[in-house]
């Protein structure tokens, strides 16, 4: 056992003391704090100032109007009676709404920058193998007394621990930047959506809790194809050039083909969890837990293609 973890701590430090992780991690801060300047400057409900409720039973006169001329679409009309039922709750409940210029709220909407981590991962993980290759290095890899696949695996944990800690850090530096930026304001600490046609309060933090939980989950699947493939390529480049193009692609490639049945087996229509908690599935018929027994297969295919390319192929050539 303390062979094998020492091969995972040898495997990450050899992915922290690279520059380009160092570089990884500056790329990520200055994106976070890009983005926190241009909410707090451009968006144009962070500038709005006054009472909130009044702003709320302003809009609210609005929507009454919108519908009572009969000039709006049906499906627009369910919308904006969706949103006149939502700024009812808030006033009936006493909670203020979230808007861009709140610190909370800048931290829960940051999921979305977990695609340059998957992104920083997906380059690491689809490198960590092929890199020996590309390197050179690979024979005096499997010099050690220890089975093939336990190597593997430390590399596979060790990339791991690299995405856990850009996850760590992009949400550290969300707080500390939203702090910054937009005040330290604990309140309201509340998050009032609809989906499907019902209410939901949360607070804060399970919100972003679980949006970053599912991010993550999408973030392990990926990390596992790009470590697949860079074990069954050996070239680095290739490796890594397939990796990302299938991952800028692959969203794609559902959305095009998302009328047919069988694209709801694809790796790409299931990676995207956050599809259940906040909108409707992208394919018709798909439930959580089937994208989550879709995802099982795949990571147990992708590692069992792994395992067996790398202890059975002569990979010392």
């Amino acid at each position: 056992m303390n062979i094998f973890t020492n091969l995972v701590r040898n495997e990450s430090m050899k992915i922290f003391k690279k520059t380009g992780t160092r570089v990884m991690f500056v790329i990520l801060f200055v994106l976070i704090i890009v983005g926190g300047l241009v909410t707090k400057f451009l968006d144009n409900e962070a500038l709005e100032g006054g009472d909130w409720q009044t702003n709320l039973q302003q809009q609210m006169a609005m929507i009454e109007q919108q519908i009572e001329s009969g000039e709006v679409p049906p499906q627009a009309v369910e919308e904006l009676q969706e949103q006149y039922e939502l700024y009812t709750y808030h006033l009936e409940g006493d909670i203020e709404p979230l808007n861009s210029s709140h610190p909370w709220n800048y931290v829960v909407t940051n999921p979305p920058f977990v695609t340059f981590i998957t992104m920083f991962t997906v380059i690491v993980a689809a490198g960590i193998v092929a890199g020996e290759h590309s390197n050179g290095t690979v024979k005096l890899l499997l010099i050690r007394p220890v089975k093939r696949w336990k190597i593997l695996l430390s590399k596979w944990i060790a990339t791991m621990f690299f995405s856990i800690s850009m996850l760590i850090a992009l949400i550290i530096f969300s707080v500390i930047t939203s702090f910054v930026i937009f005040g330290l304001n604990l309140e309201p600490n509340r998050v009032v959506d609809i989906v499907g046609g019902e209410i939901r309060d949360m607070h804060v933090f399970s919100y972003g809790g679980v949006l970053y939980g599912l991010s993550f989950i999408e973030l392990v699947i990926l990390t596992t194809f790009a470590f697949m493939i860079g074990t069954v390529f050996r070239n680095q480049s290739l490796s890594i050039g397939l990796s990302l193009v299938l991952l800028f692609t692959g969203g794609q490639i559902t959305f095009l083909l998302s009328s047919y049945d069988w694209m709801k087996y694809f790796l790409f229509a299931n990676t995207y969890l956050a599809q259940y908690f906040r909108d409707s599935p992208i394919i018709s018929g798909m439930t959580p837990l089937f994208s989550v027994t879709i995802l099982l297969i795949y990571f147990v295919l992708f590692m069992l293609i792994s395992i067996v390319t790398f202890t059975k192929r002569d990979v010392a050539d």
